[in-house]
Protein backbone atom coordinates (compact mmCIF):
# COMPACT_ATOMS: atom_id res chain seq x y z
CA UNK A 1 0.00 0.00 0.00
CA UNK A 2 2.90 2.35 1.01
CA UNK A 3 6.31 2.60 0.11
CA UNK A 4 7.67 3.85 3.33
CA UNK A 5 9.98 2.60 5.31
CA UNK A 6 9.14 1.49 8.89
CA UNK A 7 5.14 3.34 7.88
CA UNK A 8 2.09 1.64 9.78
CA UNK A 9 -0.61 0.78 7.21
CA UNK A 10 -4.07 0.62 8.59
CA UNK A 11 -7.16 -0.48 7.14
CA UNK A 12 -11.33 -0.60 7.91
CA UNK A 13 -13.91 -0.82 5.70
CA UNK A 14 -12.82 1.30 1.76
CA UNK A 15 -10.98 3.47 4.10
CA UNK A 16 -6.71 2.57 4.34
CA UNK A 17 -3.93 4.78 5.72
CA UNK A 18 -0.32 4.75 6.38
CA UNK A 19 1.35 6.96 8.81
CA UNK A 20 4.95 7.54 9.29
CA UNK A 21 5.39 7.53 13.37
CA UNK A 22 9.41 8.36 12.88
CA UNK A 23 8.47 11.22 10.22
CA UNK A 24 6.76 13.15 12.85
CA UNK A 25 3.18 10.85 12.54
CA UNK A 26 2.49 12.07 9.03
CA UNK A 27 0.36 10.62 7.69
CA UNK A 28 1.44 10.42 4.51
CA UNK A 29 -1.49 8.65 2.44
CA UNK A 30 -5.48 8.45 3.36
CA UNK A 31 -7.80 6.61 0.85
CA UNK A 32 -11.28 5.97 0.59
CA UNK A 33 -12.31 3.25 -2.09
CA UNK A 34 -8.68 3.91 -3.67
CA UNK A 35 -9.13 7.07 -4.57
CA UNK A 36 -6.52 9.71 -2.47
CA UNK A 37 -7.49 12.66 -0.24
CA UNK A 38 -3.94 13.89 0.98
CA UNK A 39 -1.41 14.44 -1.00
CA UNK A 40 0.86 12.14 -1.29
CA UNK A 41 4.74 12.20 -1.39
CA UNK A 42 5.22 8.79 -2.61
CA UNK A 43 8.51 8.30 -1.30
CA UNK A 44 11.09 9.78 1.89
CA UNK A 45 13.28 11.54 -0.24
CA UNK A 46 10.13 13.43 -2.05
CA UNK A 47 8.73 13.81 1.68
CA UNK A 48 11.72 14.79 2.81
CA UNK A 49 12.71 17.78 0.25
CA UNK A 50 9.40 18.81 0.61
CA UNK A 51 7.70 17.95 4.47
CA UNK A 52 5.30 20.65 4.81
CA UNK A 53 3.71 20.54 1.48
CA UNK A 54 2.15 16.59 1.98
CA UNK A 55 0.13 14.30 4.17
CA UNK A 56 -0.21 15.81 8.07
CA UNK A 57 2.51 17.71 8.61
CA UNK A 58 3.05 18.55 12.70
CA UNK A 59 3.34 22.12 13.51
CA UNK A 60 4.70 22.99 16.74
CA UNK A 61 4.56 26.09 17.49
CA UNK A 62 2.37 27.11 14.35
CA UNK A 63 3.79 28.99 11.45
CA UNK A 64 5.98 31.56 12.35
CA UNK A 65 7.63 33.31 15.01
CA UNK A 66 9.39 36.58 14.45
CA UNK A 67 12.75 36.62 15.04
CA UNK A 68 12.88 32.99 15.88
CA UNK A 69 12.48 34.00 19.63
CA UNK A 70 9.62 35.12 21.96
CA UNK A 71 9.28 35.87 25.93
CA UNK A 72 7.02 34.14 28.63
CA UNK A 73 6.58 34.92 32.37
CA UNK A 74 10.15 37.07 32.11
CA UNK A 75 12.66 34.97 30.45
CA UNK A 76 13.78 34.73 26.50
CA UNK A 77 13.58 31.59 24.26
CA UNK A 78 15.13 30.87 21.21
CA UNK A 79 13.98 29.36 18.49
CA UNK A 80 16.44 28.85 14.80
CA UNK A 81 15.32 31.40 12.16
CA UNK A 82 15.17 28.84 9.57
CA UNK A 83 13.28 31.22 7.26
CA UNK A 84 15.86 33.92 6.80
CA UNK A 85 14.60 36.26 4.42
CA UNK A 86 11.83 37.62 6.85
CA UNK A 87 13.97 36.86 10.63
CA UNK A 88 11.57 33.89 10.94
CA UNK A 89 11.51 30.85 12.69
CA UNK A 90 9.06 28.66 10.37
CA UNK A 91 6.75 25.66 11.38
CA UNK A 92 8.94 24.58 14.49
CA UNK A 93 10.67 21.21 14.47
CA UNK A 94 8.42 18.34 15.34
CA UNK A 95 7.93 17.72 11.69
CA UNK A 96 9.98 14.95 11.68
CA UNK A 97 10.27 13.92 15.40
CA UNK A 98 10.87 10.39 15.87
CA UNK A 99 7.48 9.24 17.50
CA UNK A 100 7.77 5.58 19.53
CA UNK A 101 4.60 3.29 18.39
CA UNK A 102 3.08 2.33 21.75
CA UNK A 103 -0.29 0.49 20.72
CA UNK A 104 -0.94 -0.85 17.09
CA UNK A 105 -3.62 -3.04 15.55
CA UNK A 106 -5.40 -3.27 12.02
CA UNK A 107 -7.44 -0.14 12.43
CA UNK A 108 -5.68 1.85 14.92
CA UNK A 109 -2.02 3.36 16.24
CA UNK A 110 -1.22 5.32 19.00
CA UNK A 111 2.68 6.64 19.54
CA UNK A 112 4.62 9.04 21.84
CA UNK A 113 7.10 11.65 21.66
CA UNK A 114 8.86 13.00 24.98
CA UNK A 115 10.74 16.05 24.02
CA UNK A 116 12.98 17.08 26.84
CA UNK A 117 14.28 20.82 25.20
CA UNK A 118 15.93 19.47 21.85
CA UNK A 119 12.71 20.27 19.52
CA UNK A 120 11.08 22.81 21.80
CA UNK A 121 12.21 24.73 25.24
CA UNK A 122 9.87 23.19 27.25
CA UNK A 123 9.36 19.39 28.23
CA UNK A 124 6.47 17.98 26.97
CA UNK A 125 4.96 14.51 25.87
CA UNK A 126 2.67 14.49 22.33
CA UNK A 127 0.89 11.37 21.90
CA UNK A 128 -1.36 10.71 18.78
CA UNK A 129 -3.47 7.79 18.19
CA UNK A 130 -4.87 7.54 14.48
CA UNK A 131 -7.87 5.45 14.18
CA UNK A 132 -9.60 4.15 10.83
CA UNK A 133 -13.48 2.80 10.63
CA UNK A 134 -15.76 3.15 8.54
CA UNK A 135 -17.34 6.55 8.79
CA UNK A 136 -13.02 7.36 7.87
CA UNK A 137 -10.14 8.86 10.06
CA UNK A 138 -9.88 10.55 13.62
CA UNK A 139 -6.69 11.70 14.70
CA UNK A 140 -6.50 12.44 18.69
CA UNK A 141 -3.44 14.44 19.96
CA UNK A 142 -3.01 14.80 23.61
CA UNK A 143 -0.31 17.17 24.78
CA UNK A 144 0.85 16.86 28.42
CA UNK A 145 3.34 19.21 30.05
CA UNK A 146 6.23 17.37 31.99
CA UNK A 147 7.77 20.28 33.13
CA UNK A 148 7.67 21.80 36.67
CA UNK A 149 6.39 25.46 35.19
CA UNK A 150 3.90 26.42 32.48
CA UNK A 151 4.25 25.97 29.02
CA UNK A 152 3.08 28.44 26.47
CA UNK A 153 2.40 26.78 23.08
CA UNK A 154 0.98 26.98 19.36
CA UNK A 155 0.53 23.87 17.18
CA UNK A 156 -1.34 23.16 13.64
CA UNK A 157 -2.04 20.41 11.20
CA UNK A 158 -0.10 21.34 7.73
CA UNK A 159 -2.90 19.06 6.47
CA UNK A 160 -2.62 18.53 2.54
CA UNK A 161 -5.21 17.46 0.43
CA UNK A 162 -5.32 16.84 -2.95
CA UNK A 163 -7.05 19.82 -5.26
CA UNK A 164 -10.49 19.24 -5.05
CA UNK A 165 -12.77 20.73 -7.67
CA UNK A 166 -14.59 22.66 -4.43
CA UNK A 167 -14.38 23.50 -1.32
CA UNK A 168 -15.94 25.43 1.99
CA UNK A 169 -14.54 26.48 4.83
CA UNK A 170 -15.99 27.90 8.14
CA UNK A 171 -13.56 31.59 8.65
CA UNK A 172 -14.10 34.81 10.40
CA UNK A 173 -11.98 37.40 9.58
CA UNK A 174 -8.71 37.84 8.31
CA UNK A 175 -5.38 38.61 9.95
CA UNK A 176 -3.74 41.69 8.43
CA UNK A 177 0.07 40.29 7.78
CA UNK A 178 3.08 41.77 7.62
CA UNK A 179 5.76 42.26 5.01
CA UNK A 180 7.43 39.26 7.03
CA UNK A 181 4.23 37.65 7.49
CA UNK A 182 3.34 37.91 10.84
CA UNK A 183 0.29 39.05 11.62
CA UNK A 184 0.19 42.88 12.72
CA UNK A 185 -2.85 42.48 15.26
CA UNK A 186 -5.40 43.95 13.44
CA UNK A 187 -8.48 41.96 11.70
CA UNK A 188 -9.68 42.98 8.08
CA UNK A 189 -13.33 41.95 6.87
CA UNK A 190 -12.80 38.48 3.66
CA UNK A 191 -12.51 40.08 0.56
CA UNK A 192 -14.50 39.36 -2.66
CA UNK A 193 -12.85 35.79 -3.42
CA UNK A 194 -12.43 34.88 0.15
CA UNK A 195 -16.26 35.64 0.58
CA UNK A 196 -16.47 32.29 -1.78
CA UNK A 197 -14.74 30.38 0.37
CA UNK A 198 -17.82 30.51 2.56
CA UNK A 199 -19.99 29.09 -0.10
CA UNK A 200 -18.29 27.19 -2.71
CA UNK A 201 -14.84 27.97 -4.10
CA UNK A 202 -12.52 26.29 -7.20
CA UNK A 203 -9.27 26.36 -5.95
CA UNK A 204 -7.96 25.69 -9.17
CA UNK A 205 -5.76 28.16 -10.66
CA UNK A 206 -6.52 30.86 -8.33
CA UNK A 207 -3.53 32.05 -5.52
CA UNK A 208 -5.16 31.31 -1.45
CA UNK A 209 -3.11 32.38 0.98
CA UNK A 210 -4.38 33.61 4.34
CA UNK A 211 -4.66 33.67 8.04
CA UNK A 212 -8.08 33.24 9.57
CA UNK A 213 -10.31 33.17 12.81
CA UNK A 214 -12.03 29.91 12.60
CA UNK A 215 -16.21 30.39 12.30
CA UNK A 216 -16.93 26.44 12.64
CA UNK A 217 -15.24 22.74 12.57
CA UNK A 218 -15.40 22.16 9.57
CA UNK A 219 -14.71 22.24 6.02
CA UNK A 220 -15.90 20.67 2.67
CA UNK A 221 -13.67 19.42 -0.28
CA UNK A 222 -15.95 18.04 -2.77
CA UNK A 223 -17.72 14.66 -1.06
CA UNK A 224 -15.21 14.60 1.93
CA UNK A 225 -15.82 16.53 5.38
CA UNK A 226 -12.25 17.97 7.42
CA UNK A 227 -13.30 18.39 11.05
CA UNK A 228 -11.24 20.15 13.73
CA UNK A 229 -12.05 20.29 17.07
CA UNK A 230 -12.89 23.41 18.59
CA UNK A 231 -9.61 24.14 20.62
CA UNK A 232 -8.34 24.67 16.65
CA UNK A 233 -9.20 28.51 17.09
CA UNK A 234 -7.66 29.52 14.12
CA UNK A 235 -7.80 28.22 10.29
CA UNK A 236 -4.34 28.74 7.63
CA UNK A 237 -5.48 28.45 4.10
CA UNK A 238 -2.72 27.94 1.44
CA UNK A 239 -2.37 26.30 -2.29
CA UNK A 240 1.46 27.15 -3.76
CA UNK A 241 -0.44 29.46 -6.29
CA UNK A 242 -3.44 27.39 -7.52
CA UNK A 243 -1.24 25.89 -10.12
CA UNK A 244 0.13 22.94 -7.97
CA UNK A 245 -2.74 20.50 -7.14
CA UNK A 246 -3.14 20.71 -3.74
CA UNK A 247 -5.13 22.53 -1.00
CA UNK A 248 -3.76 23.08 2.45
CA UNK A 249 -6.64 23.85 5.34
CA UNK A 250 -5.07 23.70 8.48
CA UNK A 251 -6.83 23.77 11.54
CA UNK A 252 -4.41 25.73 13.99
CA UNK A 253 -4.23 26.41 17.85
CA UNK A 254 -3.10 29.91 18.59
CA UNK A 255 -2.29 32.37 16.19
CA UNK A 256 0.68 33.13 13.58
CA UNK A 257 3.50 34.66 15.97
CA UNK A 258 1.21 34.08 18.54
CA UNK A 259 4.07 33.27 21.27
CA UNK A 260 5.06 36.70 20.88
CA UNK A 261 0.92 37.89 21.53
CA UNK A 262 -0.68 37.94 24.66
CA UNK A 263 -3.52 36.18 24.93
CA UNK A 264 -3.20 34.54 21.11
CA UNK A 265 -1.32 31.25 22.53
CA UNK A 266 -2.24 28.21 24.83
CA UNK A 267 -0.50 27.83 27.92
CA UNK A 268 -0.17 24.37 30.27
CA UNK A 269 0.74 24.49 33.66
CA UNK A 270 2.88 22.04 35.46
CA UNK A 271 0.92 18.53 34.74
CA UNK A 272 -1.73 19.97 32.81
CA UNK A 273 -3.01 18.25 29.41
CA UNK A 274 -5.20 19.21 26.73
CA UNK A 275 -6.35 17.28 23.71
CA UNK A 276 -7.32 18.27 20.13
CA UNK A 277 -8.75 16.01 17.31
CA UNK A 278 -9.02 15.88 13.84
CA UNK A 279 -11.43 14.34 11.58
CA UNK A 280 -11.81 13.32 8.06
CA UNK A 281 -14.55 11.37 6.49
CA UNK A 282 -17.30 11.10 3.96
CA UNK A 283 -20.25 13.83 3.21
Amino acid sequence: MCGFENAVCLRAGAWEACVVPAFGMNMVLLRCGGKAILREAGDMKTLKDSPFLYGTPLLFPANRTSGGAFTFEGETYHLPVNEPNWNNHLHGLMYNAPFTVTKQSESSVTAVYENRGERYPFPFRMEITDTLDRAGMRRRITLTNTGSKAMPYTMAFHTSFREPERFTVQIGKKHERSATFVPTGRMEELNAQEQTYLTGCCPRGIAISGYFEAAGTDAYLDDIRFTASEGFDQRVLFNGGGEQGFLCIEPQAGWVNGLNIPSAHKVLGAGENAQYEIAIGKV
